[in-house]
């Protein structure tokens, strides 16, 4: 009987310790993937390059919003999907559509606060506030940028890290890796150090904006929260 009771809470102890160690294991689990697919976006970049010698369309506006398109899928949305199944979390949850009043409150409503520094900027200089004609380029920052980079670091990543810190403390841990995930895109357009190195409208914005993001998705439990601020601060 002694032996029992032993093993008992010997099994109880293994399953409390597992319990602790899991938000641990997810979180460096998400660190070690958010590596991986910095990486492989290099190498993405580094592809396209190479691939535009041969073939003139990839530099065009529309070979380049496909090729980007196809490459975000892969990179970005393939790895948040496995981030949010071994956390134990679906995509229906992390959407949460049902909770639409919510998200469309707090998306639209930190979305246009932050749009007001683009909009207002604009009036007083005389420049149009919405754009005046449709692009390729248009379609990726307006659609594309703030659905699958949403789902990505608000709904797989914020998600995961929350299991192990704090909101805040992985917000601002979102926030930064956020910024590093445009770092090989400004290396390759040539605009890394300017970013880097201007207050306004480069990194240190970006931090603040994504923070912005990630409160949205948090206050509105709901990704699409995220998103539809990203959609407002891309479109003003």
């Amino acid at each position: 009987m002694y032996k029992v009771r032993a093993i008992c809470k010997l099994r109880r102890e293994g399953d409390r310790m597992s319990r602790v160690d899991q938000p641990k294991s997810i979180a460096k689990a998400t660190y070690i993937m958010f590596y991986a697919i910095i990486a492989v976006w290099i190498g993405a970049w580094i592809l396209k390059i190479q691939l535009g010698r041969g073939i003139p369309w990839l530099d065009t506006s529309q070979g380049g919003f496909v090729y980007w398109s196809i490459a975000k899928v892969i990179i970005w949305i393939i790895p948040a999907l496995w981030l949010l199944k071994m956390s134990g979390r679906t995509i229906r949850t992390t959407l949460n559509l049902s909770n639409w009043k919510s998200w469309l409150g707090w998306g639209s409503g930190l979305g246009m606060l932050i749009a007001v520094t683009g909009i207002v900027p604009n009036y007083l200089l005389g420049h149009p506030i919405l754009p005046t004609e449709f692009s390729f380029p248009l379609l990726n920052v307006v659609l594309i940028a703030p659905t699958l980079e949403e789902f990505l670091m608000r709904g797989a990543i914020l998600g995961n890290l929350q299991l192990r810190y704090s909101f805040w403390t992985a917000n601002v841990i979102t926030s930064l890796m956020f910024v590093i995930l445009h770092v090989p895109g400004w290396y390759f357009m040539g605009v890394l150090l300017d970013n880097l190195a201007q207050p306004i409208g480069g990194a240190f914005s970006i931090v603040l904006v994504s923070l912005a993001f990630g409160y949205a998705t948090h206050r509105s439990r709901s990704v699409m929260g995220g998103v539809l601020c990203h959609f407002l601060n891309n479109l003003f």
